[in-house]
């Protein structure tokens, strides 16, 4: 057996994604929880409450760590899953292996399940040699090998969102059965309470496949059905608590970030601490405190896009441009790094020429060109964090496949 025979083989794809990880995970592991994930897991454990403001008198609250006379507000700002599969983690291994190094090699253990679906994915319509290349290309991406690692909710998004495209995939190339169609819909309700925006793109995949596959009425019904009773546990919770049924109530403060007098394509949060401080907006400690927190975001983000229409659609094209290939001001480490920035840019342009040549056949490939620049124009009205690339970046990888055949095709073949 030659040296590229031993290489081109699945095993050494799994062998080569989770030796890269674990190399990782020995020198850039995270290694405490931080920030909103260590004030809903905290409050999780100790008050039993989903929550991420503390209330200090009857018209200020804050995020920090509740003492345990204090009062925590149960929340709606953030999406719940992580937090939940953190709290998950927390009680059944508590009591034997410190925490975040649990929660990280689950991460690796889904990242590294997540590359071979995504071979399986392109082994559907390449050979398994091209397949094994791509799917190393997305293994050792640097941002996709380093999240996993991090305390940080992108890393399951992505093991998420490509069982969602396996099992979609299935379901268009009608290869598939009642438990891919259940999984489909269990993945898909996983996701919007991980990303409550998801919805929107479950809705849009769901309808795709009903209009342009003529899927039976009875498995669209059944796919709604399941992905309703994943999240109506969370959206019974919600009535009960905000008497509203919302997923999550952050539109209002991610618009205002994105789209303030002092823009920044990452997103300006300073401006609204020091513009819009909580001491002085004497908004009621109830329970409905981060719903109309979010509200006075909203409304003051709005006024801002309606006085000057201008300024802030330029500051949309600005979003796009940056989320498509890099922000030119990123104020984040290591964001201009030569093995981030040079794959990000040859990636983008590769994906972006294979997604405007797959909207011209109805397919897989077609849907993906679709989610892809529907992401790209919905985020875009927010703020472009650098971790969002690699919630596309499976479609982009996948697309940039369908560019490198047309090129093939057009002058070699």
């Amino acid at each position: 057996m030659n040296f590229m025979n031993i290489f081109y083989n699945l095993k050494s794809l799994i062998f080569i994604t989770l030796a890269s990880r674990t190399i990782c995970f020995f020198y850039l592991g995270d290694y405490s929880l931080q920030n909103e994930w260590l004030i809903l897991v905290h409050h999780l454990s100790e008050k039993g409450i989903l929550g991420y403001n503390v209330v200090i008198n009857n018209y200020l609250a804050v995020p920090k760590l509740a003492l345990p006379n204090e009062t925590v507000l149960p929340s709606v700002f953030m999406p719940p899953l992580y937090a939940y599969y953190i709290h998950l983690i927390k009680i059944i291994f508590s009591n034997y292996i410190n925490l975040v190094n649990v929660v990280l090699i689950s991460q690796i253990i889904l990242s590294s399940i997540s590359v071979v679906l995504f071979y399986k994915i392109i082994n559907e319509t390449e050979n398994k040699n091209i397949s094994l290349i791509y799917s190393l290309i997305f293994s050792l991406i640097p941002l996709n090998i380093y999240s996993s690692v991090q305390i940080s909710s992108v890393s399951i998004q992505v093991f998420l969102l490509i069982c969602f495209f396996y099992f979609f995939q299935k379901i268009l190339l009608n290869k598939y059965n009642l438990l891919d169609l259940v999984n489909f819909s269990i993945f898909s309700g996983f996701l919007i309470l991980m990303r409550g925006e998801f919805i929107i793109f479950f809705l849009f995949s769901s309808f795709y496949l009903f209009i342009f596959y003529k899927i039976n009425l009875k498995n669209f019904v059944i796919s709604l059905v399941v992905s309703s009773i994943i999240i109506s546990p969370y959206l019974a919770r919600n009535l009960k608590t905000f008497d509203s049924i919302i997923l999550t109530k952050s539109f209002g403060y991610n618009l205002l970030k994105g789209n303030n007098p002092e823009f920044k394509i990452e997103g300006n949060p300073e401006y609204i601490e020091k513009k819009f401080n909580r001491k002085n907006l004497q908004i009621k400690t109830d329970n409905y405190y981060e719903i109309n927190l979010d509200n006075f975001y909203k409304k003051k983000s709005i006024n801002f896009i309606v006085e000057d229409p201008l300024f802030y659609f330029e500051n949309y094209i600005k979003k796009i441009l940056a989320f498509l290939f890099f922000d030119p001001n990123s104020t984040y480490p290591n964001y201009y790094n030569v093995f981030h920035i040079v794959p990000k840019i040859f990636i983008s342009v590769m994906s972006i020429l294979g997604g405007i040549l797959a909207l011209k056949k109805k397919g897989f490939y077609q849907f993906l060109s679709l989610y892809f620049f529907l992401n790209i124009l919905f985020f875009s009205i927010f703020f472009i964090l650098p971790r969002y690339s690699l919630i596309l970046l499976p479609a982009q990888i996948l697309l940039s496949i369908k560019f490198v055949n047309y090129v093939l095709r057009k002058f070699f073949y």
